[in-house]
């Protein structure tokens, strides 16, 4: 028989193919802003390049890493994952004021 899952929040055993895997990426924003041609024309692409690498050397391989791309998984039994979809960043809840609705 297979060995139970645990969950990664509470600890709790989960049968087999009753739990829920939460796969988080974080990746810097692929987009490229905007430049006109006279500030491309302006860039000197060498000279950016070099300064780019000195930044590097002083950076572990896994700080590079964490600049571009890191991806997370997860196990959770389902109690947790109803509470990870209700707030998946888990911030605290802001209450109103005495007053207000």
């Amino acid at each position: 028989m297979p060995e139970p899952i645990v969950c990664d929040i509470c600890g709790a055993a989960t049968p087999p193919n009753a739990h829920y895997v939460v796969r988080i990426d974080v990746y810097a924003d692929p987009s490229v802003p905007e430049m006109s041609t006279e500030e491309l024309e302006a860039v000197n692409f060498d000279t950016q390049l070099d300064d780019l690498l000195e930044q590097m050397k002083h950076l572990s391989a896994e700080d590079l890493q964490d600049d571009v791309h890191r991806r997370f998984e997860f196990t959770l039994c389902r109690p947790c994952q109803r509470r990870f979809l209700v707030n998946p960043l888990g911030l605290p809840r802001v209450r109103p004021a005495e007053g207000e609705n």
